[in-house]
């Protein structure tokens, strides 16, 4: 594994991927509901069909971009074996959890509360930051991302670069 180019790749994909989804919650909050804790969920509006067609383009080329990117550039920095892979894929995806976790979770969130709340769940004690970070935020990204989606991440980085490579 190359400890520097996986550094640096973590980086640049959580900056990708945050600022990605960043953009598209300010545009189209709605989108978003089902992502949300579960007060804010029940309170919103049923999310319109063409903002969940649009919430999917942007994010299924996000995450095959993603993955593209991550297997070239492994295969590129000459990391080989399934360990060193897995590895390296693993930690590249942590980046983007703890960028989504901070950036977004954290940060963006209370930055431009008022532009990505969803109509009708103003009330909602939810989008308070220490209501968020307890019911959504930290069990998502300390949980649920290092124990699965890093680890799935980096089987499908490994796999595929087996397999292709």
């Amino acid at each position: 594994m190359v400890w520097s180019r996986t550094i640096l790749d973590g980086i640049l994909l959580c900056l990708i991927f945050n600022l990605t989804v960043a953009v598209t919650w300010i545009f189209i909050p709605c989108a978003f509901s089902n992502m949300l804790p579960k007060e804010i969920r029940l309170a919103a509006p049923p999310r319109k069909r063409k903002e969940v067609v649009i919430l999917a383009c942007v994010l299924y080329p996000l995450y095959l971009l993603i993955f593209a990117y991550m297997i070239v550039s492994s295969h590129l920095a000459g990391v080989t074996g399934f360990w060193h892979l897995f590895w390296t894929g693993y930690i590249e995806m942590f980046f983007i959890n703890m960028g989504d976790l901070w950036g977004l979770d954290f940060w963006y969130r209370g930055a431009v509360k008022d532009k990505i709340m969803i109509p009708g769940t103003e009330h909602c004690k939810a989008w308070e930051t220490k209501e968020w970070m307890k019911t959504l935020a930290l069990p998502e990204h300390l949980i649920l991302w290092p124990l699965l989606v890093c680890p799935m991440a980096g089987l499908i980085v490994a796999g595929i670069s087996a397999w292709i490579f």
